[in-house]
């Protein structure tokens, strides 16, 4: 039986998913980005005007139908990314968005360590595709943090495949 989640990977209309540089002040994205800080509207203005000021910080969605469906927010350090900020729309989770947006960063700084900050709730979704944990503790009480990594790749590897971004 055919599974009732929509496929964000999949659309039925013409145009593929493709993965833009998202701009912070547009609705949809704010609203996906709300969710990935947890919903604090002052962490919200300030991720939105980092992401529009810092050249150091970039800001993608992965687009379906015409929609931001997912978006992942990075900074990048000479060799290393620190993602900051992803998130996927509720009806679109676990249909790859995630993992879409995970390799087009790993496409486009190839040779770069990645790393992140999550709970134990997001923890599987790192180690299924390779990152490596150390737990940071409770830094909130309750709450263990995790610091997930990924090595860049060596020279004599082979990088992800591009997104068809146009």
């Amino acid at each position: 039986m055919p599974s009732s989640k929509p496929n964000s990977l999949s659309p039925t209309s013409t145009d593929p998913p493709r993965i833009i540089r998202a701009d912070p002040t547009d609705p949809t994205v704010a609203e996906l980005l709300y969710t990935a800080i947890g919903g604090d509207p002052s962490r919200l203005t300030a991720a939105r005007e980092n992401y529009r000021t810092n050249c150091a910080t970039v800001l993608l969605a992965l687009i379906a139908h015409a929609h931001p469906i997912g978006i992942a927010g990075y900074e990048l350090n000479h060799t290393t990314i620190t993602l900051r900020h992803i998130a996927t729309a509720a009806q679109h989770r676990r249909t790859g968005t995630a993992r879409h947006l995970l390799t087009e960063i790993r496409s486009r700084h190839p040779n770069s360590d990645l790393t992140a900050e999550t709970d134990a709730d997001s923890l599987p979704f790192y180690l299924a595709i390779g990152f490596t944990a150390t737990s940071l503790g409770e830094k909130y009480p309750g709450t263990e943090r995790f610091r997930v990594h990924l090595p860049g790749l060596q020279p004599n590897d082979s990088p992800p495949p591009p997104s068809r971004e146009p």
